[in-house]
């Protein structure tokens, strides 16, 4: 009897550890020479908008004078490297750091970095460039460390720089960060010995406290929790220890068995509380007697709830015993809330135990249906436009910037005329757009510096219009065209280069 042949299977074989190892190296070493490439891109862009002028503080504070010829609101030119580096366009870095894909905020200190590397720290921008070379990476600095060298030597004198420049640049591709800053502070003992005075007075004048709004776990934001930082005298940092440590301690005695940090985190919150209601002022503020400005009552919380409804959102059940159904999933899902001032989520369990806290203010926004067309003639623009544009753009609508739009400028999208015929309407929800103060600048002035964009002629007699131009279409994406043509398309969900 015969029997069917079995055909053999042989298993895959093993990756070559050795072939793995390699392909990983070399594409590190690719990488490094693209991150050289970028910088010394950025470099040259930098060098390419200047107009010949070097940072030279004038004074022991570093004071700049204004440029009387300069255009209110216009383009200038900004110190972004240490003294002696040249001066550079504001409105330059607009472009660049779009065209990288950053917000101008990660932008201008990359530009100042590659400034200050280039022209006040040329051996170790040499030591960088290497880095384009795969023969001579092993010994060049990366660019990441460069860019932690730079921002310690940014205020020193260029004495002082020099020294740290040819001190550093033979062993900078190994030297640890405390070796570099042991070498700064030696550099400011030789070359700039008064700086330790102004150094504690800047420390004094760089205090700050700061509770950031954003989530600390961007990947879960219903969590609900944000981070604390800030830097302090060392008397009030003991001050505030001792009060949160008591704090802490008495939620212990009163039952709380969460763990120390846990209780700590709480503490702040308890001692907030118990300042805002108490009565610093006496019984004459409250009974008609003058209170210095600012010392008004408040309640110990404040709630405002923003309430945005969808047809999922009206669709779902709750019940008593918990969460319903998700319309959004189809299964059971816990229930979301939405702060407005931060576009974040938490859980509406949440919202309700800030509510259920003593003294608790609530205050319940009206619905507003966003997709309503609100116009009116003046150039003023009113509350009720200026809320639904905030709400319906929540950040920033220029390239790459995330910034919340609460605060920021509102923008008309087709300039403003003011000999267009009544019934306009020019003031609108649909002509509006949040931007930046710095963004709303580059978009209304020409930029002073750089090469013409590629549609200008270089025999025109009219000088290239070197502005952003944008116009919102019927889908509400914001659609950018930069000084020198890129094109970049801004949605609710982000930006997209469209070149």
């Amino acid at each position: 009897m015969n029997h069917p042949s079995t055909a053999v299977v042989e298993a895959p074989a093993a990756p070559d550890a050795t072939a793995l190892l390699a392909s990983a190296r070399a594409a590190a070493s690719a990488q490094m020479a693209a991150e050289v490439a970028t910088f010394v891109a950025v470099a040259d862009w930098a060098d390419a908008h200047t107009d010949g002028t070097v940072g030279d503080p004038i004074g022991p504070l570093g004071l700049w004078t204004e440029d009387p010829t300069a255009v209110p609101g216009g383009d200038r030119f900004l110190e972004l490297g240490g003294p002696g580096a040249p001066l550079v366009s504001e409105f330059c870095l607009y472009e660049i750091s779009a065209a990288l894909g950053r917000s101008v905020t990660s932008g201008r200190p990359l530009v100042g970095d590659a400034i200050e590397l280039r022209h006040r720290l040329p051996r170790l921008y040499a030591r960088v460039a290497a880095g384009a070379d795969p023969a001579t990476q092993k010994r060049a600095l990366p660019v990441w460390r460069a860019r932690k060298i730079a921002a310690l030597t940014r205020t020193l004198t260029a004495g002082a720089a020099d020294f740290v420049d040819r001190n550093l640049a033979p062993v900078a591709h190994r030297a640890t960060m405390p070796t570099v800053e042991r070498l700064v502070a030696e550099a400011i003992a030789r070359f700039d010995p008064e700086n330790a005075d102004l150094d504690r007075a800047d420390a004094d004048a760089g205090r700050y406290f700061t509770i950031e709004t954003t989530p600390i776990d961007t990947a879960s934001p219903w969590t609900g929790v944000v981070p604390v930082h800030g830097t302090l005298d060392i008397a009030d940092a003991l001050d505030l220890n001792n009060a949160v440590q008591r704090v802490a301690a008495d939620l212990a005695a009163a039952g709380c068995d969460a763990d120390l940090d846990v209780r700590r985190s709480m503490a702040l919150g308890e001692l907030a509380r118990r300042q805002t209601t108490l009565d610093l002022y006496g019984a004459t503020a409250v009974d008609g007697g003058e209170a210095p400005i600012g010392s008004t009552r408040t309640s110990a919380r404040q709630v405002v709830l923003y309430v945005h409804l969808s047809d999922a959102a009206l669709a779902s059940h709750r019940s008593d015993d918990g969460p319903g159904i998700d319309p959004a999933t189809g299964h059971t899902g816990i229930d979301l809330a939405r702060l407005e001032n931060t576009r974040t989520l938490i859980t509406a369990d949440q919202v309700r135990d800030w509510c259920r806290t003593p003294g608790t203010k609530i205050t319940v926004k009206p619905v507003i249906d966003l997709s309503e067309h609100v116009a009116v003639d003046a150039y003023e623009i009113p509350d009720r436009i200026a809320e639904r544009v905030r709400l319906d753009r929540p950040t920033c609508a220029f390239p790459y910037c995330g910034r919340p739009a609460r605060g920021l400028d509102l923008d008309h999208t087709h300039p403003y005329r003011s000999n267009a015929a009544p019934g306009a309407g020019q003031t609108s929800t649909a002509n509006l757009a949040p931007l930046c103060r710095g963004e709303h600048r580059a978009k209304t002035h020409p930029s002073l510096s750089g090469a013409s964009p590629p549609d200008s002629s270089p025999t025109s007699a009219d000088p290239p219009d070197r502005r952003w131009r944008y116009h919102r279409d019927p889908h509400g994406t914001y659609l950018w065209t930069s000084p020198h043509g890129l094109r970049y398309a801004v949605d609710p969900t982000g930006t997209t280069p469209l070149d």
